[in-house]
C-alpha cells in the first residue's frame, strides 16, 4: 500500500506521484523541515502545517495522498503562496534542514521535482476556496494553527494536531 499525489481528479494515472508509505514519510519530512524554516506569513504556515498533517503514524498508512487543488490555497494570496511553496521545494531539493534527520533521503529528489511541476502548473483558477474553509472549520480552538503556530523544540518544525512531523513530540 502507498500514497498518490495528483494535480486533480482528472490527472492521468501515468502522471501520478506514487510513493510507498516510507517514501511518503520522507517526502513530508523534508517539506516540513524546509517549509518550517521558510514560512513567515499565516498562509505560508498554514500550507506547511497542512502538508505536515499528512502524518501516517496518526492518520493511517496509505491514507495521506491528496490532490494539489485540495491544498488550503487562498485566491487573495495565491501568487505569493505559490512562489513560497516552489521555494520550499527547491530548498528541500538543496537539503535545507536535512541535517536534523538521522538519514540522507536523496532518493526523494525525483518526487520533489514532480511535486514542483504540479505546483508550477497551478493557477488561481484552480483554487477551491472551500478547501481552506473546510480545513479551518474542522480545526479545534486548541489546534496549533489557532494558537500562534508553535514549533518543535528539537526540529523547529511547525507543530500539527499530531505534534512534530519528524519526532511526533507535542512541544
Amino acid at each position: 500500500m502507498g500514497n498518490v499525489i495528483r494535480f486533480d481528479e482528472n490527472t492521468p494515472i501515468d502522471e501520478w506521484i506514487c510513493m510507498s508509505n516510507l517514501t511518503t514519510d520522507v517526502f513530508i519530512n523534508v517539506l516540513s523541515l524546509s517549509g518550517s524554516a521558510l514560512a513567515v506569513t499565516v498562509e505560508e504556515k498554514q500550507l506547511v502545517v497542512w502538508l505536515s498533517e499528512k502524518d501516517q503514524k496518526f492518520v493511517g498508512l496509505g491514507t495521506v495522498g491528496f490532490d494539489i487543488v485540495e491544498m488550503p490555497w487562498k485566491k487573495e494570496t495565491f501568487s505569493n503562496d505559490k512562489k513560497f511553496l516552489i521555494n520550499v521545494i527547491k530548498s528541500a531539493e538543496h537539503k535545507l534542514g536535512w541535517e536534523k534527520l538521522n538519514y540522507i533521503p536523496d532518493f526523494i529528489l525525483p518526487d520533489l521535482q514532480k511535486f514542483k511541476e504540479y505546483i508550477e502548473r497551478m493557477t488561481e483558477n484552480d483554487v477551491d476556496n472551500n478547501a481552506i474553509r473546510e480545513w479551518l472549520d474542522a480545526s479545534e480552538r486548541t489546534d496549533p494553527i489557532n494558537c500562534g503556530f508553535p514549533r518543535c523544540k528539537k526540529h523547529n518544525t511547525l507543530l500539527t494536531i499530531f505534534g512534530c512531523q519528524i519526532c511526533s513530540c507535542e512541544t
